[in-house]
């Protein structure tokens, strides 16, 4: 009878040896199985809620990047004032620095990066870099979207970074 038992408790420690070797190999493998079906379950969650807005998000996205594009390049500052016009609200054009005497004749440049602000979602922050007179700047603008269903710009500033 301690034979059998020996046995038994023999058998049992080379099976769970051999279970523990079976899991460390599986934790080493570069397609995990479990890591692939969550992931995929996480994708298919954000999807759905992300469909909503996806389009609004988009339309914010493109007027963004348009209105950085028409402020830095331009032939001179009247021209760029009418073009970032149409992107902004009334009261953003009334409260604005678009009648700033600057001596700028003409620039060129583009937006780098479009960041969101996570506390408040209707602020956006556009880096980009300008070249005006063969000077290249840094430049950051600082702007306030409405809610509406098609987004206009409420409010904005622009420096140049240090």
């Amino acid at each position: 009878m301690k034979k059998r038992h020996i046995f038994f408790w023999i058998v049992g420690i080379i099976l769970f040896i051999i279970c523990v070797f079976y899991l460390l190999r599986l934790s080493q493998r570069d397609d995990d199985f479990f890591l692939a079906e969550t992931s995929e379950t996480i994708s298919e969650t954000t999807e759905t809620t992300s469909n909503r807005s996806n389009d609004q998000n988009v339309s914010i996205e493109s007027t963004l990047k348009a209105f950085g594009e028409n402020w830095l390049n331009f032939s001179d500052i009247s021209e760029r004032n009418e073009q970032v016009e149409e992107y902004m609200t009334e009261d953003a054009i009334n409260n604005s620095q678009l009648d700033s005497d600057t001596t700028e004749d003409e620039s060129t440049g583009n937006i780098k990066t479009i960041a969101q602000d996570i506390d408040h979602p209707q602020k956006y922050i556009l880096v980009g870099e300008e070249t005006t007179q063969g000077e290249t700047k840094e430049i950051i603008l600082e702007i306030d979207i409405t809610g509406d269903p098609s987004p206009k710009i409420s409010h904005f500033e622009f420096s140049h970074k240090e």
